[in-house]
């Protein structure tokens, strides 16, 4: 079997299982979903997202930041998809068979998706270590880092600080 079936079948196991915990109302304990975002791995609140679909055609906006990728239709609904490790890092995310987009939950607002690398998958805090304290302020990731076993560092997502700071809502180029 070939490393890119391989990687695709565990992608395909990742969705299913993501679809599983939200049908089942996945608390607090098994509530986040590991991704890559850049050069960061990231904890997403399973809360703060709806969907995770691949990515679909993304029609260019003009005259926007480069973070802002354009606007895609999701079964008839038009979201703003951004890209938040050019928003985050400065790095452009790539699109591959790999990359995903995550949908955030109407809880947090409306109509907005961001492009991740890859998904790692279902996490768990409790599984986890206190890292270090970020030093610098950062528009989307709290300042706790965790640390897993294999001793990676994972920043966790604060999709309400994202959609509240003024950089994110004001796209447009001056």
């Amino acid at each position: 079997m070939s490393k890119q079936s391989q990687l695709r079948e565990y992608q395909n196991s990742i969705l299913a299982r993501l679809e599983d915990a939200k049908k089942s109302g996945a608390g607090p304990t098994a509530g986040y979903l590991g991704v890559v975002i850049g050069s960061k791995n990231v904890l997403v609140n399973l809360k703060e997202i709806s969907e995770t679909l691949p990515i679909t055609d993304i029609h260019v906006v003009p005259l926007v930041k480069p973070w802002f990728l354009g606007v895609a239709n999701v079964r008839g609904v038009i979201y703003a998809i951004n890209d938040l490790a050019q928003l985050v890092e400065n790095t452009l995310t790539q699109v591959s068979s790999n990359a995903r987009l995550l949908l955030i939950s109407e809880s947090v607002t409306n109509n907005v998706a961001f492009l991740v690398d890859r998904l790692v998958g279902l996490r768990k805090l409790e599984d986890m270590q206190l890292g270090e304290t970020m030093a610098e302020e950062s528009l989307c990731l709290n300042a706790q880092t965790y640390q897993d076993r294999e001793n990676h560092t994972w920043y966790l997502l604060d999709c309400y600080k994202l959609v509240n700071s003024k950089d994110f809502v004001t796209p447009y180029l001056n």
